[in-house]
């Protein structure tokens, strides 16, 4: 039996209706999601400008988190995109991992009509720098920097004064190991040296700063010199062709290797050049 045209107008009609229900549904929807998920373009350059941030921020290898937050005040100084808003140090941390976390706030501007987008970040670091839960993952994103709330009181925060002594090569130091050295009897002791060295040393001119302990050792009659650590390693030595200043790849200054130390300045020069 074909349809009554009652029957006949009262589909299309449903049929809009249905429609426009459906319409309504996913406007709502997408409305919502819209409402939950923040814009991506803009989390995701928010992020790994966060993310950069940490992956840069490893000078030397150390376990206290306020080093972290020092250098992470200093790497963003000059750029109101990413600002250091906490710093949180994990009482107990074992050596090798992650022993705090840096907390940051990132604003980006998606267009020049745009509200500017603003989220927070977290990263943890251990003695090798930012760290990841799996091995890997250095180079995501995601794994470096992760979200957080962004706390209601947000601010950038300064970082921690750092009351340490800090110990270095003063200016000065190595031309006067090169006169103490060039000037020492024949059969001078390691003991005379070291006395001469310290008693002349140049005073170092920071505020923290304190000049590294000399060192010197007397073997068949050539003196080794050295003081530092890996980082600032001043290394001498006097034999039978005269003194010289050496340069060693910092590779074999580390703890381990052969360190600075006087006795490395008396090695044979060909186990002082690179391994690689």
């Amino acid at each position: 039996m074909r349809p009554t045209a009652s029957r006949r107008s009262c589909r299309p009609v449903a049929l809009v209706a249905a429609l426009a229900a459906s319409a309504v549904l996913a406007l709502t929807g997408c409305n919502a999601l819209a409402q939950l998920r923040p814009d991506a373009g803009a989390h995701a350059a928010a992020r790994t400008a966060v993310a950069d941030v940490s992956r840069g921020l490893y000078r030397h290898g150390t376990d206290v988190i306020d080093d972290y937050a020092r250098w992470a005040d200093a790497a963003t100084a000059d750029s109101g995109g990413v600002e250091l808003v906490g710093v949180e140090p994990y009482p107990g941390a074992v050596h090798g991992e992650p022993f705090g976390a840096l907390q940051f706030r990132a604003t980006v501007q998606p267009t020049e009509y745009d509200e500017p987008y603003v989220a927070c970040f977290e990263s943890e670091f251990d003695f090798w720098g930012v760290a990841t839960e799996e091995f890997g993952d250095w180079d995501v994103d995601a794994a470096v920097a992760r979200d957080i709330p962004c706390p209601p009181d947000a601010h950038r925060i300064a970082p921690p004064v750092d009351t340490r002594t800090e110990f270095v090569v003063p200016d000065g130091a190595e031309a006067l190991a090169v006169e103490v050295l060039t000037n020492a009897p024949a059969a001078a002791s390691a003991d005379r040296i070291v006395a001469e060295v310290t008693e002349r040393m140049p005073q170092p001119t920071g505020e923290r700063e304190q000049a590294f302990e000399p060192r010197a050792a007397v073997v068949d009659g050539d003196i080794g010199f050295a003081m530092g650590d890996a980082d600032d390693c001043l290394l001498v030595k006097r034999d039978a062709g005269g003194v010289q200043v050496l340069s060693v790849p910092r590779v074999l200054l580390l703890p381990g290797e052969l360190g600075c130390s006087p006795e490395t300045a008396l090695r044979p020069e060909e186990q002082l050049r690179s391994p690689h």
